[in-house]
């Protein structure tokens, strides 16, 4: 995926266990947070959220710290990153470019198994590119 470096515009993830477009959990970049030199923005580089009753601001506000934080150093905010989620029973894990180890894992928030699977940008634009699901083995 590819965003912009655009501050408070750019958002961009993927959404799964969907119901419909108001019920489904999902794992967002912050790309214009990714290389400021703001300790707080820095923080909310990556977020999970479990909507409609787990919402970024009611996890920042409840939880500070648990379901946010930085990417690595040395994503580009405007070049494109490969985006990684393992879900996997009550976990989720997150990859944002060539990592090997997590840059965020949370306890899963939402209660949907299965369901619907989509491309996720607030209400901003990103690009998206060879998107692949794998099973569960």
């Amino acid at each position: 995926m590819r965003g912009r470096d655009v501050v408070g515009q750019s958002f961009l993830g993927l959404a799964f266990h969907g119901r419909d477009d108001k019920a489904y959990e999902a794992v967002y970049l912050r790309p214009f947070n990714f290389r400021t030199d703001d300790p707080a923005r820095k923080q909310h580089a990556v977020q999970y959220m479990s909507l409609p009753d787990f919402d970024w601001a009611r996890l920042r506000k409840e939880f500070p710290e648990e379901f946010e934080n930085p990417v690595d150093a040395s994503l580009v905010p405007t070049d494109w990153i490969r985006l990684r989620l393992v879900v996997r029973d009550r976990d989720v894990q997150v990859y944002a470019g060539q990592v090997k180890t997590p840059m965020l894992e949370v306890r899963k928030l939402g209660a949907i198994e299965g369901g619907m699977v989509g491309l996720w940008v607030g209400s901003y634009q990103g690009d998206f590119a060879n998107l692949v699901i794998t099973p569960a083995k």
